[in-house]
């Protein structure tokens, strides 16, 4: 599958749109990405180094790169880029004899020198498992400070309400480990006894009983990352150790993120004494301008039928920025016959800025 360079014509990629990966979009996003990882030594060096085998021509690695995204659709700048990355830090993971073993911390190795020698040797000749991951695999990443956002809302809207018990829902869940979140870093003031029920739904749930998804978390982080890395695999062991004394403690269901509201209408029908909290995070930022309307919609109806009990809640990049930096939390109602949308705090990592409004949070919350 070839393409034509960057200098031979541009391709225009609306945005919100969902599209098949070109060569030229992937290595826009690329050029974008060194920008945003020269804070990191190996990250950084094997984006600059994909990016410059991409202008000299079409690698081997990008024909079967491109052939396994055939039937694949990105909407988020950084989600192609981030899988290849993902898949590339499994394989070192998995393979002792890998050459990039040595110069990634997450194998034992050191980031001192430059990865890119090792990068192209390992795509020289990279195993078939590798290209079917790309075509089929969802990242998960870990981040310990996103996972307890839920817990701001459930603080707000359901402790407020006479204790009211709640069941959580995660879309997106990869192993759940976002769902315990309060368990693996405790909130002050809140109560764990009121959430009933955490499920997890994931278009392929991972298990952390099963050492290749195990991997797969940690490949989702920068191999040099090693704070996130021990925070993630701090979290794993305290919610395999929890599951392994009630298995009911994180419940994972097999499911696409368009379909999870109609799930849960299924699956968890409303119920006078108890509330619903939805939680997404870096879910619908991969979504199409047209497959979040309908998400959008199925949530109101999801959410009209729980009433003053059901509260959505989403943590992700701002739509219609194509190279977003900046993340949202927004929380979402069903009040006067409609879906109202309350952004709850933003954070802008290219400014390090945060931004938030304590008491009008408060008072959405206590309608």
């Amino acid at each position: 599958m070839s393409s034509p360079g960057p200098a031979e014509g541009k391709t225009h990629v609306p945005k919100g749109a969902s599209f098949v990966m070109t060569k030229e979009a992937f290595l826009a996003q690329l050029e974008r990405a060194a920008l945003v990882t020269q804070g990191q030594p190996v990250t950084g060096a094997m984006v600059r180094h994909l990016a410059a085998e991409l202008k000299r021509g079409d690698p081997a690695w990008w024909l079967k790169t491109g052939k396994a995204w055939q039937r694949r659709s990105f909407s988020a700048w950084n989600d192609a880029w981030g899988l290849l990355l993902a898949a590339i830090h499994f394989e070192a993971l998995s393979d002792a004899n890998n050459p990039l073993v040595r110069y990634f911390p997450s194998c034992g190795g050191t980031a001192e020198a430059d990865p890119a020698p090792a990068l192209a040797r390992f795509l020289d000749n990279p195993p078939e498992r590798f290209f079917e991951r790309l075509a089929a695999g969802h990242r998960r990443p870990y981040v310990s400070e996103r996972s307890t956002v839920w817990i701001l809302g459930a603080l707000g809207f359901f402790q407020r309400r006479r204790q009211l018990p709640f069941y959580l829902v995660e879309v997106n869940a990869g192993a759940g480990l976002d769902l315990a979140a309060d368990a693996v870093l405790p909130q002050e003031g809140f109560d764990s006894e009121l959430v009933a029920a955490r499920v997890g739904l994931d278009p392929e749930p991972l298990s952390l009983s099963d050492i290749a998804h195990r991997r797969w978390l940690t490949a989702a982080l920068p191999p040099e990352d090693m704070p996130a890395i021990e925070a993630m695999d701090q979290a794993a062991d305290l919610v395999k150790d929890r599951i392994s004394r009630d298995p009911a403690f994180v419940q994972l269901a097999a499911c696409a993120p368009e379909l999870a509201p109609k799930f849960v209408m299924k699956n968890i029908p409303p119920e006078a004494d108890m509330g619903l909290l939805v939680f997404n995070a870096g879910a619908t930022s991969r979504m199409s301008d047209e497959r979040y309307a309908a998400y959008r919609g199925d949530m109101a109806r999801l959410l009209e039928g729980w009433g003053a009990r059901g509260l959505w809640i989403e943590v992700e990049t701002v739509r219609g920025e194509t190279y977003s930096t900046t993340v949202q939390v927004r929380m979402s109602r069903y009040l006067g016959g409609g879906l109202r949308e309350f952004v709850a705090m933003t954070l802008d990592f290219a400014g390090a800025k945060l931004s938030c409004d304590n008491d009008a949070l408060l008072s959405f919350l206590a309608v």
